[in-house]
């Protein structure tokens, strides 16, 4: 076989090698479309015990609690849920050594225990609102109205 049709040969292999490839890649996701696009969701509900644990977790990283908070002055208040876990409604007082929200350090304080309320709303075991004392949002760690 001569050379020139050698080469022709393998490029045509090559390049049907490639369409095939190609043509199985796009009805693999045709028929995947969901799965390969769409993130997967987290669950519609949350157990309590999951609100419970992301909560607190959340509280103790808050750079407010990190700053000054008491160790161990997380204390759960109320836990509520009006639609059978998609929503949950919990609210925990824990204690700092100064007063004030979010990482003070470059702040002069007078040491005086002050003690902060927190609302914390989970909706589909992710945390969408953590608001203390009706006055600071903890997630964005910013004053509200």
């Amino acid at each position: 076989m001569d050379s020139k049709y050698l080469k022709t040969a393998m490029i045509l292999v090559f390049v049907s090698i490639l369409l095939v490839t190609a043509i199985f890649v796009t009805v693999l996701i045709s028929v995947n479309k969901a799965s390969f696009l769409k993130p997967q969701a987290q669950p519609a509900t949350c157990r309590q015990e999951q609100a419970i644990a992301l909560t607190e977790q959340f509280i103790k990283n808050t750079s407010t609690y990190a700053f000054d908070g008491i160790e161990n002055s997380i204390k759960k208040l109320k836990v509520e849920s009006a639609d059978g876990g998609k929503t949950w409604q919990l609210t925990y007082p824990f204690k700092c050594k100064h007063s004030g929200y979010g990482d003070r350090s470059d702040q002069v304080l007078a040491q005086v225990v002050t003690e902060h309320s927190v609302l914390v709303t989970i909706q589909d075991c992710r945390i969408v609102s953590a608001i203390c004392d009706k006055t600071y949002d903890l997630l964005t760690g910013r004053q509200t109205n």
